[in-house]
């Protein structure tokens, strides 16, 4: 009895979860394929000119009950100024903050995660004479994630990289440069450890 309760409030959550998610994507003008499953409720937040994109067969979780790792409280997907978010189709992403300026696009079946940081911009300024004033403004750069790409949990990704296709990012790592195809690598920063 106690199985059929919990599968039956299971049930009426995720439905509860894609019906607020639905509305999420409808407010901030979200564009996403077919086949969608969030476990959680999202934070978006698109004020970028350039938008979100979302392929089909996207998963999520999102939220401290929803992924066992913990990481994040919840995914984010937010946009500023010209940014863009760019998420191809089969992606799987857990906890997740990914924030754009600039460009940020994630390929066709790249998995992300616990906890992970995506930031195409440095925030602010790197000159102390100017951070903290209306020009305190961070450099930008695209970051890509090529196909099949694996980002481990905790880990930081720096404007400007390429992740290469098929790579792995061990967990924690802070990625500061572009990662070839078919490689691991992991640390802080993140160094080349092998070839796949």
């Amino acid at each position: 009895m106690i199985i059929v309760i919990y599968k039956i409030v299971t049930f009426i959550r995720q439905v509860f979860y894609q019906a607020i998610c639905g509305i999420h994507f409808s407010l901030f003008k979200v564009s996403i394929g077919k086949n969608w499953k969030i476990n959680g409720i999202l934070f978006i937040r698109n004020s970028g000119t350039g938008g979100i994109t979302i392929g089909k067969n996207f998963r999520a979780n999102s939220g401290a009950s929803n992924n066992p790792i913990g990481g994040d409280t919840i995914l984010r997907l937010i946009t500023k100024k010209e940014g863009k978010i760019i998420i191809g189709n089969n992606v799987g992403i857990s906890n997740t903050t990914i924030f754009s300026e600039n460009s940020i696009l994630i390929e066709d079946g790249v998995l992300l995660g616990g906890g992970c940081l995506i930031w195409d911009t440095d925030f602010h300024s790197l000159d102390a004479s100017i951070r903290g004033t209306s020009q305190d403004e961070g450099k930008t750069l695209p970051i890509v994630i090529k196909k099949k790409a694996f980002i481990g949990a905790n880990s930081t990704l720096l404007k400007g990289v390429v992740i290469g296709e098929n790579s792995i990012v061990a967990t924690g790592s802070i990625v500061t440069k572009s990662i070839p195809d078919n490689q691991i690598w992991g640390g802080n920063p993140a160094k080349f450890i092998r070839d796949i």
